[in-house]
């Protein structure tokens, strides 16, 4: 008998009862309906994630960095059946571990964008450009730095930290922008804030107190609780010492959207100290440090009921609008002010919206007043408002109707530049045939038919007007409208819905100064109707006001940085090949792609867009002259006599080539032409060229073909920059929910089972 090993036996047994079948990476792909990421970001990530692999001496440490750097990557390879069996057993709990701590997004390699973008060799000299110059570079960069909602800090304000400490010419400029509205969520910055403004100005190193010009303060997260270990903010000291105080607004979260809280009490009010503040004046103050030495004159306020109590009620707002500090006033918010109910047996309490209304005759530099959810505002408060209004804001206002608003146009809306309306159920559109005639200076009109729910646990948003628009009320436009924004258009019939598009059309060539067009409307129609009502009136407003223009040539100071090697070859092969197959007295030289006029008229935004038509231009001519010359070497096309040549064969086939070349650059100049002369004004009746003859029928511009087809003239503005226009069946909610909303997959953090267990003596709950 041979021997038995029970040592080998026992060893193999336990391996085969240890083993686990590996996991089959063969399954149904997930269906998504997200949009991808960019192909170009997914291919650097890929191929930078190869490289790495093909680098890399160890396999096990290989797969570690492959999945740290692209999780991402990681789980679409798993995901269609590229599996890893790279990882030991004793790597996965270090590889699960990994994948639910590093949550980072995925970083791609920068030298593989080295490749295609070419940075300029010239550095210029950031520092030494003025403090104006950069201030708006600064605020142009940055701007918002805060949520309006929220009053959350955005990541610009990080960002404009970093800049102030990257250089000392830029730590000024950026601290400027960054306390010009100061960011105050959350509690803690307001304090550190307010600690700042009481240090000694001549031990710091920039004059904080000075540069500090608007004040946005959310009550409920800043001013009405406590910070441990400082108590509530000291509102005196920081306003104070502040010279240049123009914007002084108060927020709270209850006065905003859905408005369902407008009548819970809020246990906070405007304190006594904060208007003494804005009227205090330091005696020893010296201007020469930065010190206030003048009383606070205010540019903007906001009032509101709850946050006024009755310490500052409405009896009392005219004493308050008289003080210095309030005269000056440009821009008022009344928030919440309701009409006070009348109680039986009582006398008639005197007119709330006249007492309102005087308070606001004496601010003699008024141009923009908004009211939000307030029923003050009706048809006995609106003609007693000032007449010198340039910006009317009116929010959630429910006692506001077409017919009030249309007076009030007509006697206070000359002046008007900017109106709003936002979710008034009782307003509809039926004052836009008197706009027109009612407001000639009229630059923004921005209306949002969204309505919020009264109660939360049932409906009650129902527009309390019968139509939204009639067939027969046409609107008329302000010529020197900028903006258009209508949002939720719905509670209309459809040929109302083609009267106000069709009125659209007919203004544009007197809206020659519009630039952005937001239409969403709501057509409740069979699908077949809608789609063809969408396909009509969509592709009209695209092709009468979409700009259709080539962008200016960019002016800037920079060189722009040379191009790569690889396309220096490339437009050098185009130019060779566009003079051997075009006829030089067509097609002027200097119009030719060379690299020496290339680098220089191309700069940095848009030379990748000009290379890219340039080659693709050149590529598309050289294929057709190969495939044309192939073409005739072969016979397929062009037959010729059986005694003539292949050389008289080629040179007929390059003679044909010609003369549809000079066709279509003929027509291409034509067509420009005519975009030219109709994009600002009516075009001619008759297109430059087209009395020409013996030209085919594709030579013909298609504004003439468009007449010749019995289609009216049309006038083509051509200058929005925007155009968004949606037509749909959407039922209008608070809350538009999308497909961005929804998980495609599971969130990273639960890696999969590895087949080992970990020894637990306890229970699995």
């Amino acid at each position: 008998m041979v021997p038995v090993n029970m040592a080998s036996v026992v060893g193999r047994r336990r391996a085969l009862r240890n083993y686990t079948q590996p996991r089959t990476t063969r399954s149904k792909p997930t269906i998504s309906y997200a949009e991808p990421d960019t192909d170009e970001d997914e291919d650097f990530a890929e191929e930078a994630d190869d490289d790495k692999l093909a680098n890399s001496p160890n396999h096990s440490r290989r797969g570690r960095n492959l999945q740290a750097q692209s999780p991402r990557l990681h789980q679409h390879k798993r995901r269609h059946g590229h599996s890893s069996s790279i990882n030991s057993s004793k790597d996965a709990p270090a590889l699960k571990k990994r994948r639910q701590t590093d949550k980072s997004p995925r970083k791609i390699p920068t030298k593989r964008f080295e490749d295609i973008i070419q940075t300029s060799s010239t550095v210029p000299p950031w520092h030494n450009l003025p403090y104006q110059i950069l201030i708006d570079i600064f605020r142009y960069a940055t701007y918002p730095l805060y949520d309006d909602r929220t009053f959350q800090s955005l990541p610009s304000a990080r960002w404009l930290l970093k800049i102030a400490r990257l250089c000392k010419a830029f730590a000024e400029p950026a601290f400027t922008i960054l306390y010009q509205t100061p960011p105050l969520v959350p509690m803690d910055k307001a304090h550190m804030l307010v600690d700042l403004l009481r240090t000694d100005p001549t031990m710091l190193a920039f004059k904080y107190r000075q540069k500090v010009q608007s004040l946005r303060i959310d009550v409920g997260q800043v001013a009405a609780y406590s910070l441990q270990g400082r108590g509530q903010l000291d509102l005196f000291s920081l306003v104070k010492d502040l010279p240049r105080l123009v914007d002084l607004e108060f927020y709270h979260q209850m006065d905003m959207s859905p408005y369902r809280e407008l009548e819970a009490p809020i246990k906070w009010s405007y304190p006594d100290a904060l208007f003494e503040a804005l009227e205090f004046v330091d005696p020893d103050a010296d201007a020469t440090r930065g010190d206030k030495t003048s009383v606070c004159k205010l540019r903007s306020w906001r009032w509101s009921s709850r946050l006024a109590g009755k310490q500052h009620s409405i009896e009392s707002l005219l004493e308050v609008h008289l003080k210095p500090s309030f005269s000056s006033l440009r821009k008022i918010a009344f928030v919440n002010f309701q009409i006070p109910e009348i109680k039986k047996g009582a006398e008639d309490p005197p007119k709330h919206e006249e007492m309102l209304a005087h308070s606001l005759s004496v601010l003699s530099n008024l141009e923009h007043l908004i009211f939000e959810s307030s029923t003050l505002v009706n048809s006995t408060l609106l003609p007693l408002l000032p007449t010198s209004l340039r910006n009317l804001e009116l929010i959630n206002c429910w006692e506001v109707t077409s017919e009030d608003l249309t007076s009030f146009l007509l006697t206070h809306g000359s002046q008007l530049r900017c109106i709003t309306l936002n979710h008034n159920i009782s307003l509809s559109l039926s004052f836009l045939p008197s706009l027109g005639s009612a407001c000639p200076k009229l630059k923004v009109l921005r209306v949002n038919l969204t309505y919020y729910n009264v109660h939360s646990f049932y409906s009650d948003s129902k527009p309390e007007y019968d139509k939204l628009l009639l067939p027969d009320q046409i609107p008329v436009w302000p010529s020197t409208l900028q903006t258009i924004e209508l949002i939720q258009l719905r509670h209309w019939d459809t040929e109302a819905a083609e009267m106000f598009f069709q009125s659209i059309l007919d203004s544009a060539s007197s809206l020659l100064d519009l630039r952005y067009l937001t239409i969403q409307a709501i057509l409740n129609i069979a699908w077949r109707d809608r789609a063809s009502f969408r396909d009509k009136w969509i592709g009209s407003l695209d092709r009468v006001f979409k700009r259709v223009s080539a962008p200016p040539k960019p002016i800037v100071s920079l060189q722009p940085p040379p191009l790569s090697p690889k396309i220096q070859v490339m437009l050098k092969n185009a130019h060779s090949f566009d003079e051997q197959y075009t006829n030089p007295g067509l097609v002027p030289k200097a119009s030719l792609p060379t690299t020496e006029n290339a680098s220089v008229a191309l700069s940095l935004p848009v030379r990748s867009s000009l290379v890219n038509k340039q080659l693709v231009g050149a590529s598309s001519s050289r294929r057709s002259a190969r495939t044309t010359t192939r073409q005739a070497q072969t016979g397929k096309y062009a037959e010729s006599p059986d005694d003539s040549s292949d050389d008289e064969a080629e040179l007929h086939t390059q003679q044909e080539t010609s003369d549809r070349e000079r066709k279509r650059q003929n027509r291409m100049a034509r067509e420009l032409a005519t975009l030219q002369m109709t994009a600002g004004r009516d075009g001619a009746d008759t297109p430059p060229e087209s009395s020409s003859t013996g030209e085919d029928s594709d030579d013909i511009p298609l504004v003439q073909k468009m007449k010749s087809q019995g289609k009216a003239k049309e006038f083509i503005q051509g200058m929005c920059e925007i155009v968004k226009v949606r037509i749909d069946n959407l039922r209008p909610t608070e809350n538009v929910v999308t497909e961005a909303d929804f998980l495609d997959e599971e969130a990273p953090g639960d890696g999969d089972w590895n087949g080992d267990d970990d020894a637990d003596d306890g229970y699995a709950w």
